[in-house]
């Protein structure tokens, strides 16, 4: 997390004026006409330049950056911090957890955050933490701490949308479709108009291969914001495997209109989807969906279906 620094200006610049007083003062001094006195004085320019350096080296590299931390600690505990951590060890433990962080001696800083959340039973208190224990965890790559973190914020404050579509998407991306979906339902419930969300059970449905319900949900977030990237991205990639080039076409400008994050990545998808034997592209270009197997409920699939059942049983 620190990164090396180089000489700033100011420094590259008395390191120039102590070179050069050194030339001057070994050229009074190997002369035919020796200036000792003019080569002394040389040389405590020299020495005190030098000794500029070195502080300006220290401040800038080591006290500044120290300095910054502990600030930096402090503007997240807030305006009151540093009279709350006079009285309250929790605040102690955290900003303490919060510069070695930011030192990244990710250690300390776990051991320090997690004792600062045992010790608290106030729900704010509680969040702070979990939010820089994410921090930590996400710079560590610590996959199953995370989903530990997401789970603890969803359990402190359950009506907060963000926690709940944050979860959802950790257990997305671990294929637990069920458990996402109630996660995006519950940040629905308490804000009905969190974008994300419904994006992502329209991701879930398509995955599911419930098309029609996937269309309804995305036209309901488009009634909330038509401008949604993801949303017309989505739609595009519903268009293009119903086959409909026309209007994968244009939802997919539509979405790069709106700055969806990598155009160029949405329209060899769609190209893909629409035309994948194109020399163009390759199946590496389809999204995971494309290659659902959905089998029609027939009676004969129900009757198979029963059958094992029974067997099982």
């Amino acid at each position: 997390m620190n990164k090396k620094k180089g000489l700033n200006g100011f420094e590259k610049l008395m390191w120039l004026f102590i070179g050069g007083l050194f030339g001057v003062m070994i050229t009074f001094l190997s002369g035919e006409t020796k200036n000792v006195y003019f080569a002394y004085i040389c040389g405590g320019l020299m020495l005190v330049a030098a000794l500029i350096s070195l502080f300006t080296v220290i401040i800038s590299n080591f006290i500044a950056p120290h300095i910054a931390k502990k600030k930096a600690a402090e503007r997240a505990l807030g305006k009151e911090g540093i009279k709350i951590m006079r009285r309250d060890e929790v605040a102690k433990l955290a900003y303490k957890g919060i510069i070695a962080l930011l030192d990244g001696k990710l250690v300390k800083a776990e051991e320090f955050l997690q004792q600062a959340l045992s010790k608290t039973d106030v729900r704010q208190n509680q969040m702070f933490c979990i939010e820089w224990l994410i921090n930590l965890y996400e710079a560590t790559g610590n996959e199953a701490k995370l989903m530990w973190c997401y789970r603890k914020a969803v359990e402190y404050a359950p009506e907060n949308p963000e926690a709940q579509s944050r979860l959802g998407h950790a257990y997305f991306s671990e294929g637990k479709l069920d458990q996402a979906l109630y996660c995006f339902e519950q940040a629905l419930r308490y804000d009905p108009n969190h974008g994300y969300s419904y994006f992502s059970i329209a991701k879930i449905q398509m995955i599911r291969g419930e098309d029609d319900k996937a269309f309804e949900t995305l036209q309901t977030l488009l009634k909330i914001n038509e401008n949604h990237p993801l949303c017309r991205a989505e739609l595009a990639d519903w268009y293009a495997m119903q086959g409909n080039a026309e209007k994968a076409k244009e939802e997919c400008k539509k979405a790069q209109l709106c700055g969806i994050h990598d155009p160029d990545e949405l329209n060899k998808r769609i190209n893909a989807i629409l035309s994948f034997h194109k020399t163009d592209y390759d199946g590496k270009n389809l999204p995971e969906m494309f290659y659902r197997k959905i089998d029609p409920i027939t009676d004969e699939n129900a009757d198979n279906a029963d059958n094992k059942e029974k067997t099982d049983d």
